[in-house]
């Protein structure tokens, strides 16, 4: 099933991001916090870079979720991590599975381009439903990121010996810099030690450097007081936030399936299918109805029945057909069979001929019909060439948005029986063809006939 598919993926996705953002963050600090003994690790680029530069991209991530949320933004797409993130799960990913015979993708998927076409229409039909997804995945890297540069500092300094120092070209006085450590360790400062959370006005001057004096007149004791500073840093600035977005992406995910739209026209026949009435065989029920047919009071009760049970049109359908290919008489088989079938009310039908040029006149009442649903009918064993698909597309630019484009593919329209067997090989060709064309605005149906 798709669901399974991108669950297997998603899971993949998600070991792949923490993974990653672990081993970035891991191999970054440790290439920063690189100390030969003379030269200590500068404080303001590492704030600089590890717990400012997070913080800025947390503040743009929740301002794009506040106009997101207000109608201003509706997603990512594009951005660059988005770009990155779906290129990643659409191509790369399915692609490396089914080469490698992994997971279900091979089993059930034989085509792959098929498949990327597949899983891109469901994501723009699903489109309230993706961005959570992504967003939270992008959430894991970062927080993965931030936590691997966590633990890599943790671990360095208790395995070596580190010293952290700031310095300035410009005329900062150290009660300035006290003032804005002691801000920046307010969200910890009211439950550590004053001692550990954050240097002293000492420790701080005692680990400014001036280059032509160097550190040999510095203390350890100054030297080594930033770290505790920068974990917590880290922690409340960096890593604490990212868990704190990846729990809101979370409920607004279950909130988006709980309050998902199945009201759209796309829905509508996946609705009727499962509340159609299954027909079932059964002796006891044969024998009532022996009795139904002796009694004629019973008898009415069974025609109010059977009445109750007709489908009852859901929309309205405007017909595009060939009237040179199918006849009259076949024609209106068709539409007994949509309403039927479709519960769909057939209100207007228009001859084309399968040219957009010629057809400027169908195209003009398809803008100002007021039907719901634009069904187009064609004869399942006539290849979809690209003239033909580029003829659909055209149709599909022209019908309002909202508005599906049912393409209905009939048996030979000379031939009494114009059904379509769902294991037909044509009909299989038809459904990838229309597929890669990546619009979920279109769907491809086989006709039934009783």
């Amino acid at each position: 099933m798709p669901g399974t598919v991108f669950s297997s993926l998603y899971t993949c996705m998600v070991y792949i991001m923490i993974f990653s953002g672990l081993i970035f963050g891991l191999t970054t600090v440790y290439s920063f916090l690189a100390y030969h003994g003379s030269r200590p690790v500068n404080v303001t680029s590492f704030t600089a870079l590890f717990i400012v530069l997070q913080v800025i991209f947390i503040l743009f991530t929740v301002v794009l979720l506040v106009r997101r949320r207000v109608g201003k933004v509706n997603s990512y797409e594009g951005s660059i991590v988005h770009k990155i993130v779906s290129s990643l799960f659409f191509n790369v990913l399915p692609g490396i599975f089914i080469k490698t015979g992994r997971l279900i993708v091979s089993r059930s998927i034989e085509d792959p381009d098929y498949f990327i076409s597949f899983m891109r229409v469901k994501t723009r039909e699903y489109r309230e439903l993706f961005f959570w997804p992504f967003f939270i995945l992008t959430s894991l890297f970062a927080f993965s990121f931030s936590a691997g540069v966590l633990g890599g500092m943790f671990f360095k300094v208790v395995v070596s010996d580190m010293a952290f120092g700031w310095q300035s070209t410009l005329t900062a006085s150290s009660h300035n810099i006290h003032d804005i450590v002691s801000l920046t360790a307010s969200p910890w400062s009211w439950f550590v030690p004053d001692t550990t959370a954050f240097p002293s006005l000492e420790q701080i001057e005692g680990s400014r450097i001036v280059l032509k004096q160097g550190i040999y007149s510095l203390t350890t004791q100054n030297l080594v007081s930033w770290w505790p500073f920068l974990c917590f840093g880290i922690l409340f600035y960096a890593v604490i936030p990212r868990v704190v977005l990846i729990i809101a992406g979370n409920f607004f995910q279950q909130k988006a399936l709980k309050n998902f739209n199945f009201s759209k026209p796309n829905f509508k026949q996946l609705i009727i299918r499962m509340k159609s009435p299954v027909l079932d065989f059964d002796t006891q029920e044969s024998m009532v109805n022996q009795d139904i047919e002796k009694d004629p009071v019973k008898s009415e009760l069974k025609g109010d029945s059977s009445a109750s049970q007709q489908n009852v049109p859901v929309g309205k359908a405007l017909l595009l057909v060939s009237k040179s290919v199918y006849s009259h008489e076949t024609i209106q088989v068709i539409i007994k069979g949509v309403g039927k079938y479709l519960s769909l009310d057939v209100i207007e039908t228009i001859g084309i001929k399968f040219d957009i040029d010629h057809d400027a006149d169908a195209v003009s009442r398809i803008e100002k019909s007021d039907a719901d649903q634009i069904i187009l009918l064609h004869e399942v064993w006539q290849p979809p060439i690209r003239e033909l698909l580029y003829y659909i597309t055209n149709i599909r630019e022209v019908v309002p948005e909202g508005i599906p484009l049912y393409v209905l593919l009939t048996g030979d329209a000379g031939r009494e029986d114009l059904g379509v067997d769902g294991s037909d090989v044509n009909f299989k060709v038809w459904k990838k063809s229309v597929f890669k064309l990546e619009d979920p605005g279109i769907s491809v149906i086989g006709f039934l006939q009783s």
